[in-house]
């Protein structure tokens, strides 16, 4: 017979894993910010298992408990932020709404992560662009390569939504999704460089304005 969850939550054993489980999450969390700060402080290559221990106010010992390595540290770090911002942006999408409504809320999504987030753009997410000299170990790549594309693919249903409903030309879907995710990411890095503000614009009507000139090549309009 199955145990149901009010049994678990009575069985001792059960309330006793539970709390373990927390207590580790909770720990890996406080190691993964003192990790950040360290990372976004200097060069990747230049951090050491002890400058983390000491930033988080535990023992190297410790540290190893909970993560095999630097990489992976760096890693997780790449992957919890990259994740932040997907659930964001998944979580903006209405399959009842419109296509304008839903991507205007992908857009904001993204731009607020951005700006919550500015060091992701700066200097986590470069680790694993093209150009560096380290490189991510496969299967984490492509973790993070498959969180990524899930947020691309709910950009995509939303633009295939519009089309079946007739409020968006009929176009190549997954063609419109990477020219607007291309525009996302240009914003953000264009604001990182601090081009915005040189053209006395502010990074939200940067996103504002791209956002409308997409939208107006992309949906249907009432011509008569």
């Amino acid at each position: 017979m199955p145990i149901s969850e009010s049994d678990q939550k009575r069985d001792p054993a059960a309330v006793k894993e539970r709390r373990r489980t927390k207590r580790i999450e909770r720990r890996r969390a406080e190691i993964l910010d003192a990790a950040k700060q360290i990372f976004l402080a200097g060069d990747y290559a230049s951090v050491t298992i002890d400058d983390i221990a000491d930033a988080a106010g535990i023992s190297r010992a410790t540290i190893y408990l909970y993560f095999k390595s630097k990489q992976e540290m760096y890693t997780e770090l790449l992957f919890r932020d990259l994740d932040a911002m997907i659930t964001m942006l998944t979580g903006s999408l209405d399959r009842n709404d419109t296509v304008r409504n839903n991507l205007f809320r992908m857009a904001t999504s993204y731009m607020n992560f951005f700006r919550i987030h500015p060091e992701y753009f700066t200097t986590l997410s470069f680790f694993f662009m093209p150009g560096r000299t380290e490189t991510l170990p496969p299967d984490a790549a492509a973790k993070i390569s498959a969180r990524l594309n899930d947020g691309i693919l709910s950009i995509e249903e939303a633009i295939k939504l519009g089309i079946s409903r007739g409020e968006a030309r009929p176009i190549d879907a997954r063609a419109a999704t990477l020219s607007l995710w291309g525009q996302w990411m240009g914003n953000a890095y264009l604001a990182v460089a601090g081009r915005t503000a040189f053209y006395e614009r502010t990074i939200e009507q940067v996103y504002a304005d791209g956002i409308d000139i997409f939208l107006d090549g992309l949906t249907m309009r009432d011509r008569g």
